[in-house]
């Protein structure tokens, strides 16, 4: 009898690593309007004090020997307070890699979907661009013109959403619980880029309703991070529902 591939033991390991690899990032932050955000925000999440947004998109390209592994991920995500606490919310977490996504979303609550995803750094032209159902909705454009003064490690945090939509058709089986997720952010460079992000309508992934006001900074920047995600505790399913959909792109 041939090995059983469809069983195997449980292994040990929760949702953090000691790996933590130098990664390349072209990023934007820009201020949008502070209703608009602030209605993008499921409880018990709050307005920041500035409406900020964040757009990226990152290279994983690593070699394990004989072995090669690459995927690119993108990001869009809104300032969010819990409890006074500053932290990002993200609406979406594009990603070129399958098998990811329906880990990401099961296990820890991650807004993961399937993308095309390009990023380009050629001399100091860069270009990064996501791209679902035939759309390029988030574009980033520009050229690096000098390097910024590299910050020391910095603690960031995240706001997830982890849930299992019922089988009824209407509300959860299981969840919605608040994830928080502790970085401490390393840089090991950062240059300023002159360009510009273009933000392109997709109703399955609205980054549109979230305007451009003003851009606070683009940068091309490498570093590694840590990623430690613990339960906060339930949310109220009632009040979450109607922030669920976007997490599909099921016809409204």
């Amino acid at each position: 009898m041939g090995e059983n591939r469809w069983v195997r033991e449980p292994s040990a390991g929760g949702g953090t690593s000691n790996f933590h690899p130098s990664l390349p990032s072209l990023e934007v932050a820009y201020f949008t309007d502070p209703a608009v955000l602030a209605a993008v925000l499921p409880p018990p999440l709050t307005a920041p004090d500035e409406p900020r947004v964040h757009a990226r998109v990152t290279e994983i390209s690593l070699e394990f020997g004989d072995y090669k592994h690459q995927e690119r991920v993108a990001y869009f995500a809104v300032d969010a307070k819990y409890e006074g606490e500053l932290g990002e919310y993200p609406l979406l977490m594009p990603i070129d890699l399958e098998p990811a996504v329906s880990i990401s979303r099961e296990k820890f609550g991650e807004p993961k979907k399937l993308a095309d995803i390009d990023f380009l750094r050629d001399g100091d032209h860069v270009e990064a661009r996501v791209t679902r159902q035939g759309v390029s909705f988030m574009e980033i454009i520009g050229d690096v013109v000098g390097p910024l003064p590299t910050p020391e490690p910095y603690p960031a945090r995240q706001w997830w959403f982890k849930f299992l939509p019922a089988v009824s058709g209407g509300g959860f089986d299981a969840g919605p619980t608040l994830i928080r997720v502790d970085q401490v952010r390393s840089p090991e460079s950062m240059e300023r880029v002159e360009g510009k992000l273009v933000l392109r309508d997709l109703r399955s992934c609205p980054v549109v309703d979230l305007p451009i006001v003003e851009t606070e900074s683009i940068v091309w920047t490498v570093r590694q991070s840590t990623h430690e995600p613990t339960i906060v505790g339930d949310v109220d399913p009632v009040a979450f529902e109607p922030f669920s959909h976007a997490r599909y792109d099921g016809v409204r």
